[in-house]
């Protein structure tokens, strides 16, 4: 299977998109925007490339390339709760630079993709999602299943021009989509599973009254999503 018949066969139609972001009450979009307003500050927007060459006194340089992962998949579960927290991954992986930023949402089996049982509209909590995604500009989205997901994960690696050089985050409880971990690792891409339960602070997060809308996951910033490459030479 070629990558464009995956992403095909999986893509959110654009109308799923845009009732999405219709969906949204004005105080949950203005929410959203101060989430997404917050990552641009605190971790600004890097250059897509950075080269520098070094010399020590000891009698060696050291050349460094630093450039953007080939590619940021987001594994999200459909009913993710916490549309702060997915915009808290998402965002650095696009002030990184990343081109290819896959977010992929895994259904309930029960339910079609995007939309609520009765095709009444964009199913909450995935509306919150997907207008996250419009408000970072991010236009395209998939809903598959994990064992899909995987297919997909397989293909980035050994069949388009990404290589091991990509990025792969896991939103949901405890051992979500946990099947993606394993080959991740064994192809030298890097994989992170994150996990907030409702009504729970991180340790490493504390927000006051007028910020309980924002959230940041502290370690996971753009230079995650980041690769460097050095030369160590006389």
């Amino acid at each position: 299977m070629m990558i464009d018949v995956w992403y095909d066969a999986h893509a959110l139609a654009d109308s799923v998109m845009a009732d999405a972001y219709e969906a949204l009450r004005d105080e949950d979009r203005a929410a959203l925007k101060k989430c997404i307003a917050r990552q641009h500050v605190v971790w600004g927007e890097y250059a897509a490339h950075a080269s520098r060459t070094r010399s020590f006194r000891q009698g060696f340089d050291l050349a460094e390339d630093v450039a953007p992962a080939a590619y940021a998949l987001l594994v999200c579960e459909a009913s993710y709760p916490f549309a702060a927290a997915f915009a808290a991954a998402l965002m650095p992986a696009l002030l990184a630079g990343v081109s290819a930023v896959l977010p992929c949402f895994i259904p309930a089996q029960d339910q079609a993709p995007g939309r609520d049982p009765g095709g009444q509209g964009v199913r909450a909590p995935l509306a919150p999602l997907l207008g996250t995604l419009e408000l970072a500009g991010v236009e395209r989205a998939f809903a598959a299943s994990e064992s899909e997901i995987c297919d997909l994960a397989e293909l980035l690696r050994t069949k388009g021009d990404h290589g091991s050089g990509g990025r792969i985050i896991l939103l949901g409880k405890p051992g979500f989509a946990e099947s993606l971990i394993l080959p991740a690792h064994r192809a030298g891409v890097l994989c992170r599973s994150l996990h907030r339960e409702d009504g729970a602070e991180a340790a490493s997060l504390h927000q006051d009254a007028a910020h309980q809308d924002v959230w940041f996951w502290p370690d996971l910033g753009p230079g995650w999503f980041r690769t460097r490459r050095m030369r160590i030479f006389s």
